[in-house]
This record gives structure tokens, C-alpha cells and sequence, in this order.
């Protein structure tokens, strides 16, 4: 609905997006507010404070007590103590971490029963932007894009699979005469905004047609790619390394079935050279693609992923519960630090999707924002590695606590931008 020149015509317009926002809640409001900012007839300094927590901003260079200000959908400001009468609402936030909006860079909203909608997988656990590894193809992506992209509140990107009908089950993902390295370059340039790579994940063919397909594809449209590849006979983990180039990015990087370590508890070889010529490593937790047995020698030896995602679908959510809040809490107990585990999880994947504005709490960028509480405790942490799953013991656990969207609380687990109900005001009883 666009406003009107008409003053009475836009007040009402106003108040009819406000009875919705009511009504409907902030995942509604946020999608009015996407489609028209609308200001306040009364000047405020800003509409949103985040007062008393810790900010962790690697690209700024903070990591301490910071107030964080948001007008409209943008940051105005991050200072040490901003007046809490300078906004038209402030959310208490002290005792918790304030980072930018987490970015997930391998999660699932298509091509299979399992895949969820973004908002119900990203909001609540601090993610803001994600990237949709591969789950349509180039004959399917519109069908994702006007399904689940538009709709979604949570901002996607999208990597197409190599194989046209994308993610559609385990015999489509194995058919070679799909993998259409034209088609595939042209439908990226068709939608650069949102597709921003190559998927290829899941082949058990002999060869290599799948990789060196996606690789035309992403030669022929200036991307990269993303490889989920299981070891085989034929094909060995360490061609496939050889094969990927600067920029592209091997996930799984820490499962026990594409072993990191070798025989002499030591990082192979390999990896190593591949991270040298500019190869990413990318995490993609997911329900068996993780393994502490992998991932703490390897990270005890300073070979910490460059970029930390999920692999996020149903069946993950209900055993090894991978949020981003708790694979990056399995970092942490493995030995990273919070700044190091923050910025695997924000500015890095920001650059990976060539998007840099997206990763940091600049002032003038996009009011996308996590509050993350770092509860302490003993807690039970699992892992799947293909072995049954395993636990390991932390007295650390990050715990979302709340979202902002573009400038909207999007997901508040404990009311702290919500006035206390005792404010609630008397009913109109002019109402019937």
C-alpha cells in the first residue's frame, strides 16, 4: 500500500500499519516496515537502543561496553553511554554480547522435506543473513526465490547446485546429464543480487563431472563454489583440494568421514597447501558432518576454520542442535576465542558472499543485530561424525537472546525491548 499525498489519507495509512503490527506481531511489521520506512511526526534522536552490553565488532575493533543506536533500518551510532531519553525505545541488554547480525553461510530452505523456511531457522538464534547451499538448481530456482526468498524477513543468497533440479533427492543429485554448466552461468547472471555462487554436493560417481562442471560454471559467471564431496575410491580428498581455487570453499571441513587428520594426529598435508593458495574451509555442522575428534586436534594446531555455518535443517535442529549460537559454542569449548568465533561468523562470511557491508556494526550500515547471553554451567555439547553422535562437556553456552532486522526487534526470547506489563493501559470501553 503506498502513502498518499493526501496528510488524512497518510494518517490513516499509518494507523492501519500500526493496528497490523499489533495484531500480527514483529515478523509482519518488519516486512511492512522493509516495504516504507515511516517516520515519526515527532523529532527522536533514534528508535531503537541496545544500552549496556558488551559490543564485539572485529571489523571496528571493538570488543567491550558499548551502547549500540539504531534509526530507521541503520545503525547511528556505537558509543560508550548513550542516553537512554535519547530513544523512542531501549532495550536492556546488559550482561549479554552484541554483535553484528550472525550470517550463516551453509544452511537449507529448499529442495528437500527437510529444508525449513528461513525465518524459523535463522531468527531466532541471531542469524540475519543466510545462504541457501544449493538446495535449487537453475531450472528451480525461481520457484525458491518467490517461495521462500521474498517472503522470508531473514535475508537470503543463494548458491545454485550444478545440478538443475538441485537438491530434489538422491537420484536427481547423481545424474550427470543435468549438470549444465551453461545454463547454470546464465541463471547466476541472471540473478547476481541474490545467487552469488556454485553448489555440488553428494556425487558418488566415479569421476569428477560434478566439481569440474560447477567450476565452469563459476568461471563462466565470475563466482565461486561450494564442495560437499565424499572420498571415494576414484576420488581422493586431496584431487579434490588441488582442483579448488582461491575463493572456493570446501565445507565439512572438520567431518570425520573427509578426515582432517591423518594417521599421525596431525593436519594433512594438503589442506594446509589448499588454505595457502587462498582455499576457504568452511564448517557446515549439520546432523553428521562434525567430529570433535577432528575439529579440536585441528584447531589446537592453528587450523581454525575461516568461516563457521550450520548446514541447518530439520533433522540437524533435533540431534546435534546445530544453531549457529551452538556451533559456535563447540569453538569456544574446543579452545577459539569469542572474537575469533565472532568473526568466523559475521564479517567472514560477509565477504565471502562478496556483501562486506553486511558483517560489521558501521554506523550507516544495515541495523542487523545479535544479543547473545554466554551462559555459564555444565553443558553437554554433540557432535556427528558419522560414528553415533558424541559429547563433550562445556561450562559455556552462547544463548540467543535477541534479533534485530533491519532495525526491528524480530525475535526477543525474554521481553528486553518490551515495556513491563504493569504499563499496559486501561481499556477503551467505548469498545464494544
Amino acid at each position: 500500500m503506498a502513502l498518499s499525498a493526501d496528510p488524512r489519507r497518510r494518517e490513516r495509512v499509518v494507523r492501519h500499519r500500526a493496528h497490523c503490527a499489533d495484531r500480527l506481531g514483529p515478523l509482519a511489521f518488519i516486512q511492512s516496515k522493509r516495504r516504507s520506512q515511516l517516520t515519526s511526526s515527532t523529532p527522536i534522536k533514534c528508535d531503537l537502543l541496545l544500552k549496556g552490553g558488551h559490543v564485539i565488532d572485529p571489523v571496528n575493533g571493538i570488543d567491550g561496553p558499548m551502547d549500540v543506536a539504531v534509526s530507521g533500518i541503520k545503525i547511528a551510532a556505537v558509543n560508550p553511554d548513550i542516553p537512554s531519553n535519547s530513544a523512542s525505545r531501549v532495550a536492556d541488554v546488559s550482561g549479554c554480547y552484541v554483535t553484528p547480525g550472525l550470517i550463516d553461510l551453509h544452511a537449507h530452505s529448499w529442495g528437500s522435506v527437510a529444508a525449513m523456511f528461513p525465518d524459523e531457522m535463522c531468527l531466532p538464534y541471531g542469524v540475519t543473513t543466510m545462504l541457501d547451499a544449493g538446495g535449487s538448481g537453475w531450472r528451480n530456482f525461481d520457484d525458491f526465490r518467490n517461495a521462500r526468498i521474498v517472503p522470508a524477513v531473514t535475508r537470503v543468497f543463494a548458491l545454485l547446485n550444478i545440478v538443475g533440479a538441485g537438491m530434489a533427492g538422491d537420484d536427481a543429485e547423481q545424474n550427470v546429464s543435468d549438470m549444465d554448466a551453461g545454463a547454470t552461468a546464465e541463471k547466476i547472471l541472471e540473478r547476481r543480487d541474490i545467487v552469488v555462487g556454485i553448489k555440488t554436493a553428494h556425487f558418488r560417481g566415479p569421476g569428477w563431472e560434478n566439481v569440474d562442471r560447477a567450476l565452469e560454471a563459476a568461471e563462466r559467471s565470475g563466482t565461486w563454489v561450494m564442495v560437499d564431496q565424499n572420498a571415494v575410491e576414484t576420488r581422493t580428498t586431496d584431487q579434490l583440494l588441488e582442483k579448488l581455487r582461491p575463493g572456493d570453499v570446501a565445507t565439512h571441513c572438520f567431518a570425520w568421514n573427509k578426515p582432517i587428520i591423518g594417521d599421525d594426529g596431525q593436519v594433512k598435508s594438503h589442506f594446509r597447501e589448499a588454505r595457502d593458495r587462498g582455499v576457504q574451509f568452511d564448517v557446515g555442522s549439520g546432523n553428521n558432518s562434525f567430529s570433535f575428534a577432528m575439529a579440536k586436534p585441528s584447531i589446537e594446531q592453528g587450523f581454525l576454520p575461516n568461516t563457521i555455518s550450520t548446514d541447518t535443517r530439520r533433522k540437524s535442529l533435533l540431534s546435534t542442535f546445530a544453531t549457529m549460537p551452538e556451533t559456535m559454542t563447540k569453538l569456544l569449548a574446543i579452545g577459539m576465542s569469542l572474537t575469533d568465533v565472532v568473526e568466523r561468523s559475521t564479517i567472514a562470511p560477509a565477504r565471502q558472499l562478496g556483501h562486506p557491508e553486511l558483517g560489521s556494526l558501521s554506523v550507516g550500515a544495515d541495523a542487523d543485530i545479535a544479543v547473545l547471553e554466554l551462559s555459564t554451567g555444565s553443558f553437554g555439547l554433540t557432535d556427528g561424525g558419522r560414528t553415533g553422535f558424541r559429547v563433550m562437556q562445556a561450562d559455556r553456552r552462547l544463548v540467543p537472546q535477541m534479533t534485530v532486522r533491519e532495525g526491528v526487534v524480530a525475535w526477543d526470547l525474554n521481553g528486553r525491548s518490551h515495556e513491563h506489563w504493569t504499563n499496559t493501559p486501561p481499556p477503551d470501553n467505548r469498545l464494544p
